[in-house]
């Protein structure tokens, strides 16, 4: 009877640890802490030349800024003092309107980061924790999913542009993590079928390969299906995956992460319609002229950033309060 209990606590307790995906030990630890410290520093280099560069562009005169973006044309100068006239119009100093975004950006980036280094510090040797915290990183360096900060980073440090590729490479990767967060396995099961897709192609766009496999090559509305396809795919499995699980502690410890990842992808789906989808549909864009995109641009911005901070507090509750990662 005592050997029948203690084989059945074993196996209960080796299927509890397998539960939250694999451990990490050794060799294996520091080469995924290595890899985390590494991305995180280079998200935290993009997304502090990304902030300063537009900074610079929303704060600095038109007439001032070939100074500070010598790739500038007269076109683009009179673009740029277009838009700050329709700014200046709307009632904000160019210094006010360029410390609303500031702000935002800065508190929706710190915020990734800040949760990111708290699950390295609490959970470094689970696979699944650095996964995230990986991902968090490179969200913050991202910003809005629909219009990436990365290219601005570019424009302050050409050198980082490789770097900045990789690490658009690896926000699709973020798919992956999704499908497969907190547990390690792909859930629905189907969804490794479409990781083994998203790879290849994704990594043909974010370096931009001469090749009709490219999705950016592909002709409107197709270019559109990696989008909808892989991050459509993700919300759904995340979804999926709080409806099935059976445990209620489990299921609460999923909640605040479920609600803040979904009203992510919500928000981005929602900016795919208005900027992509509607503009193939209609033939023009929804905001036309400078007034019209400044009004979208001051809803959506502080909308998608406030997403992001409530999206790392939800994840920040569902391990630290609801104990997501815990056996």
């Amino acid at each position: 009877m005592s050997t029948k209990t203690s084989s059945m606590q074993f196996v209960s307790k080796t299927e509890s640890s397998l539960a939250y995906g694999p451990r990490l030990s050794g060799i294996y630890q520091k080469i995924v802490l290595a890899l985390w410290l590494l991305i995180t520093i280079a998200s935290l280099i993009s997304m502090t030349l990304s902030i300063y560069s537009l900074n610079l562009w929303d704060r600095i005169p038109a007439a001032e800024s070939p100074r500070y973006f010598p790739e500038m044309t007269p076109d683009n100068v009179q673009f740029l003092a277009d838009w700050q006239s329709t700014v200046l119009q709307a009632g904000f100093s160019l210094s006010g309107y360029a410390f609303i975004f500031t702000v935002a950006r800065f508190i929706g980036g710190l915020s990734l980061f800040l949760v990111g280094i708290l699950l390295v510090r609490r959970y470094n040797d689970r696979l699944m924790a650095m996964m995230m915290a990986t991902l968090l990183s490179i969200f913050a360096a991202a910003g809005i999913w629909n219009n990436p900060l990365f290219v601005w980073a570019v424009s302050r440090a050409p050198w980082m542009n490789y770097p900045v590729q990789v690490l658009g490479w690896l926000l699709w990767w973020g798919v992956i993590v999704i499908y497969t967060f907190p547990d390690g396995k792909f859930t629905p099961r189907w969804t490794i079928w479409l990781a083994a897709l998203l790879v290849p192609l994704t990594f043909l766009s974010s370096f931009g390969v001469d090749t009709f496999l490219n999705p950016d090559t592909w002709p409107g509305p197709f270019y559109l299906l990696p989008n909808i396809l892989f991050i459509g795919s993700a919300l759904f499995a995340v979804i999926y995956r709080y409806v099935r699980t059976p445990d209620p502690a489990q299921k609460q410890a999923l909640r605040w992460y479920t609600i803040g990842v979904s009203l992510l992808i919500g928000v981005y789906f929602v900016n795919l319609f208005i900027t992509d989808v509607y503009y193939f549909l209609a033939g023009h864009a929804l905001f036309e002229g400078n007034a019209a995109t400044l009004k979208y641009i001051l809803l959506n911005e502080p909308i998608w950033f406030a997403c992001e901070t409530f999206f790392a507090v939800g994840l920040a509750l569902s391990v630290f309060r609801d104990k997501l990662l815990e056996d």
